[in-house]
C-alpha cells in the first residue's frame, strides 16, 4: 500500500473517530428529555365550535405522547390585539415548539422571526402565510387549506349550480385576517372573470349583529343569488335573520358555506345550504401538534408547506355519513 493511500485512510479513520465521539458525546447528555411543552394559539375564538374541533385535534395528538405536555390557547372570539399577546406570553414560556395560526403575517414578523432564529420550531396551521416566498415567515411547514383557492372552488360550485346568476356575495366574518380576506378574493375574482357581479361585506364577529348586515345588503342589492359564508355560526345567524324577514332560503336567495356543524348539516339536507366546503379542520390541530413533537424530539423535518387538508365539497348525499362525527366535534 503507497504512503499516500495510507495517508488518505488515515484520515477516513479519524473522521470516523470523531464523529463517533460526537454522537456518543450527545447522547450522553440525554437530548431525549423527560417531557416536551408544545403551545398552541389560535386566532379565532376558542369558544366557537370550529376551533373547538381544532382544539379536539390538539388534545388527542397529546394523547398519544406520555412526554408531551400541550397547552391551547388564544382570544375567546376573534380579537387580534388578545390573539398577538397570547402569542408573546406563549413564546415567552420557553416552549419545545409552537404551533399558531399566521392570521396576519407582517403584524407577526418582529414576534416569530425572532424566536424562530433562536431556534425554536415553529408550524403554522389554519391560516397560511400568502406573501411571497421570500417574504414569509420561515416556518417549518403549514398544515391546512389553499385560502385563495376556497374562494375560487366555493365560486365554480356556485356557478355550476345556479343558472343565471347575477351577483355573489362574500361575508367576511374576521376583517383584517388575511386568509379569510383571500378566500374572499378567490370569490370575487372568479365570479366576475365569468360576467357575475360580486362584492364583499365586513360583517364583524358578532353574528347577529352580522346577520342584520347582511339583510341590509341584499335590500340594496336585491338581484344578489348566492352568499358565501366562511363560517358555521355566522350562516346559522344569517339563515334565521333572512327567514325572519320572509326570505325562502334556498329558492329566494342560494347559501354556500365553508366548515360543518351539525345545523348546517340539517341545513344542507333541507335544501337551505347548497354545498359546504370541508377543510378538515380538526387534522390542522392534529397534524400540527404531531408534526411539531416531532420535530422538537427527534429532529424529524415535516413535509414541506403545504400540508393541505381541504377543501372538499360536502352537499346532500354526505350528510348522512358526517352526522355523527360532526357531533363528536370531528367534523
Amino acid at each position: 500500500m503507497n504512503k499516500k493511500l495510507k495517508s488518505s485512510l488515515l484520515v477516513v479513520l479519524l473522521i470516523g473517530v470523531a464523529l463517533v465521539g460526537s454522537f456518543a458525546t450527545v447522547h450522553s447528555q440525554d437530548v431525549i428529555k423527560d417531557q416536551y411543552h408544545i403551545r398552541v394559539v389560535v386566532h379565532g375564538g376558542i369558544a366557537d365550535p370550529f376551533w373547538k374541533v381544532v382544539e379536539k385535534g390538539v388534545k388527542e395528538a397529546a394523547a398519544n405522547h406520555d412526554d408531551l405536555k400541550v397547552t391551547y390557547s388564544g382570544p375567546s372570539s376573534y380579537d387580534f390585539t388578545e390573539f398577538i399577546s397570547t402569542l408573546e406570553s406563549s413564546i415567552a414560556a420557553d416552549p419545545d415548539a409552537l404551533v399558531v395560526t399566521l392570521t396576519q403575517p407582517p403584524a407577526m414578523d418582529d414576534i416569530l422571526r425572532p424566536a424562530i432564529k433562536d431556534g425554536l420550531p415553529v408550524i403554522g396551521i389554519n391560516a397560511p402565510d400568502l406573501r411571497s416566498r421570500d417574504k414569509r415567515i420561515p416556518v417549518l411547514t403549514y398544515v391546512g387549506m389553499d385560502s385563495h383557492f376556497i374562494g375560487v372552488k366555493a365560486a365554480r360550485e356556485s356557478m355550476k349550480r345556479i343558472e343565471g346568476l347575477e351577483r355573489g356575495l362574500y361575508v367576511n366574518h374576521h376583517p383584517g385576517a388575511r386568509n379569510i380576506e383571500a378566500r374572499g378574493n378567490g370569490w370575487v375574482e372568479t365570479l366576475e372573470a365569468n360576467g357575475v357581479e360580486a362584492g364583499t361585506l365586513d360583517i364583524g364577529v358578532e353574528p347577529a349583529q352580522g346577520a342584520e348586515l347582511v339583510v341590509n345588503y341584499l335590500t340594496r342589492h336585491p338581484d344578489t343569488g348566492v352568499i358565501f359564508s366562511g363560517n358555521t355560526q355566522r350562516t346559522e345567524a344569517i339563515i334565521k335573520r333572512l327567514e325572519d324577514e320572509g326570505y325562502d332560503v334556498g329558492k329566494d336567495i342560494k347559501i354556500c358555506q365553508m366548515d360543518i356543524s351539525p345545523t348546517i348539516l340539517d341545513y344542507i339536507r333541507d335544501g337551505k345550504i347548497m354545498f359546504t366546503l370541508d377543510q378538515q379542520q380538526y387534522m390542522q390541530g392534529y397534524l400540527g401538534v404531531e408534526l411539531a413533537y416531532l420535530n422538537a424530539k427527534l429532529g424529524l423535518a415535516p413535509p414541506p408547506a403545504p400540508v393541505s387538508t381541504g377543501p372538499s365539497v360536502i352537499t346532500k348525499a354526505d350528510v348522512s355519513t358526517l352526522e355523527k362525527l360532526a357531533d363528536k366535534d370531528y367534523r
